[in-house]
């Protein structure tokens, strides 16, 4: 059980590890890696997935001032305050004090599935019809415009998205990538690398065009590219319970762990 527990904690440090390079080269992006917390914020985007902490390690006798940290951290930023929960976060009965504390749970759990022992996974072939190829600076409005009508993102979110993006492009670990069908850019997908793990996020592809095989075109060839990279192990994260996480499990990848989210309930003020 411990051996897993760390494997956990192990798989949540990789994640956001690897978005520290894109991080300290954007204005706005935080990301705080610590041995009792990780924290990751972004002005741009006010949610609690782009705004939260987790992988907490306290004890009895400081989870509460570690919790009032946090809590601070993000109010002063004038951002929400949300706690992700998983297995390896201690102590045992977080959930319970998040929730003497003044949060809520979110009904939603995020699964977090691994791809194990890449170098020998048998990627399948690309599917005709559907073109894949990495960002330039060129296409990062693109990218943006692709990205925010294939998650149902308010059209004006693209410029900030853009602005997020461009500092990225062409750090030695990242990669991000647009699918086109038809001469229309119609999904998107980034990797991300640290260490020998590779880390899948911003796959999306556009209403109307999901049965393109852009979806599959764009994991492929990132799992293509990480294998060429010597990377070991690919980790994504999605909604728990879903068809999409059913899809990924029969492709090859396997639910490592759920995690729950916790929000401050002053930022659930008018929600219903």
């Amino acid at each position: 059980m411990e051996s897993q527990v760390e494997r956990i904690a192990e798989l949540e440090w990789a994640n956001y590890a690897a978005t520290l390079p894109s991080a300290q080269a954007t204005p706005g992006l935080d990301v705080v890696l610590r041995e009792d917390v990780i924290l990751t914020s972004s002005k741009a985007f006010p949610t609690p997935d782009a705004n939260h902490a987790c992988l907490l390690r306290a004890n009895a006798r400081t989870v509460d001032r570690l919790i009032a940290e946090l809590t601070d951290y993000f109010q002063s930023r004038g951002l929400p305050v949300a706690v992700y929960v998983s297995p390896a976060c201690t102590p045992s009965d977080l959930p319970a004090t998040l929730l003497n504390s003044g949060f809520h749970t979110l009904e939603e759990e995020e699964a977090w599935l691994i791809l194990e022992d890449l170098p020998n996974f048998r990627i399948p072939p690309l599917l005709p019809g559907v073109a894949v190829k990495r960002v330039t600076k060129d296409e990062v409005v693109p990218f943006a415009q692709v990205f925010t009508t294939a998650f149902g993102l308010p059209p004006d979110f693209a410029p900030a998205m853009a602005q997020l993006l461009e500092p990225s492009i062409g750090l030695p670990n990242v990669s991000h990538y647009l699918a086109s069908h038809e001469g229309q850019t119609i999904g998107t997908c980034s990797l991300l690398r640290y260490e020998t793990f590779g880390v899948l996020g911003s796959a999306g592809v556009v209403q109307g065009r999901r049965r393109s095989g852009a979806a599959t075109n764009l994991v492929v060839q990132a799992l293509r590219d990480a294998r060429e990279q010597g990377l070991k192990a690919i980790v994504l994260q999605t909604a728990a319970g879903t068809l999409l996480e059913r899809l990924l499990r029969i492709s090859g990848f396997r639910t490592a762990f759920t995690r729950s989210c916790y929000v401050f309930s002053d930022d659930l003020s008018g929600q219903d």
